[in-house]
């Protein structure tokens, strides 16, 4: 998957197309995930950075080492306790409650990105003054930003299909929480996010090595990972819960080996049933091989 946005964008400075850049015209324009306009958009209206080092956290239960459902320390084990590592958990939910990064950020000096779409989860989140970037959309399942409308009232997470799919899905999308914008005005628990392509992200904090990624969005995390250009960033462990996803398990795992993943492992816990994927770093040595 190539992005192409035209040249007359290629090169021209933010202040010649800012006028022209609103959301609006990416939604409606279907701007692919690496024109400069997205990013632009993400870095101003939907990127906190993180708080300072010397802030100190506000923790419910700060006597909580890891309060992960033993993603950390699966991830850490892979990782071998690698320090000053870098993350992506999405969703983040509050920050704090079963949270994939929280023990990699305070012991082992980690950084990172954590991506919730839920209002009242993301206002938790943001006073935890977590060390890193958070960011208050969902998750494209297209490669290009979208708006959908998110049901608070039902779900604790983030979840997001296209726009054109909400009618033939509708009965398992308002399960999920999505519904249909036409048929809704915002309210206190139900209202519009806006959702963009995690490599359109990256690309606004200047990012592409992560090592580790925590996708857990309730039944959209084939989508998202289908639209990623796996060729143009590096990912060296991902953990994806799989049992609500269409395609399940075996529908992610090839789609992550087609990828250059090799499937490390699943595991159930109290909250979660995930699978495990680990960069394979042999992949140049095989090729060669092959060649040979």
């Amino acid at each position: 998957m190539e992005e192409t946005y035209g040249k007359e964008w290629s090169k021209a400075p933010v202040d010649e197309y800012s006028v022209d850049c609103t959301v609006d015209y990416a939604n409606a324009n279907q701007l692919q995930q690496d024109h400069p306009c997205v990013v632009h958009l993400i870095q101003t209206n939907y990127l906190r950075p993180p708080a300072p080092k010397r802030v100190p956290y506000q923790m419910d239960h700060p006597e909580t080492i890891d309060p992960s459902d033993g993603q950390s320390k699966a991830i850490l084990r892979i990782l071998q306790n690698k320090v000053n590592g870098f993350f992506i958990e999405c969703g983040g939910y509050d920050g704090e409650f079963l949270s994939n990064t929280l023990y990699m950020e305070r012991s082992l000096g980690w950084t990172g990105l954590l991506i919730e779409a839920d209002k009242q989860a993301y206002s938790r989140l943001i006073r935890r003054n977590r060390k890193a970037y958070t960011s208050p959309v969902c998750l494209s399942t297209k490669p290009y930003p979208m708006q959908v409308t998110y049901n608070g009232s039902v779900s604790a997470g983030s979840f997001v299909v296209a726009p054109k799919e909400i009618n033939e899905d509708q009965q398992s999308n308002e399960m999920l929480g999505i519904l249909d914008g036409s048929a809704v005005n915002d309210t206190k628990d139900i209202y519009k996010v806006q959702c963009f392509p995690l490599y359109s992200i990256l690309l606004a904090i200047g990012r592409t090595h992560v090592d580790y990624f925590g996708l857990d969005v309730e039944g959209s995390e084939y989508k998202i990972l289908k639209i990623i250009p796996w060729h143009k960033i590096y990912v060296q462990t991902l953990t994806v819960e799989w049992n609500h996803t269409p395609e399940g398990e075996p529908g992610i795992s090839r789609l992550m080996e087609g990828n250059n993943f090799i499937k490390f492992g699943m595991f159930s816990m109290p909250y979660s049933r995930e699978v495990v994927f680990v960069q394979d770093f042999l992949y140049g040595f095989r090729i060669f091989e092959d060649e040979a």
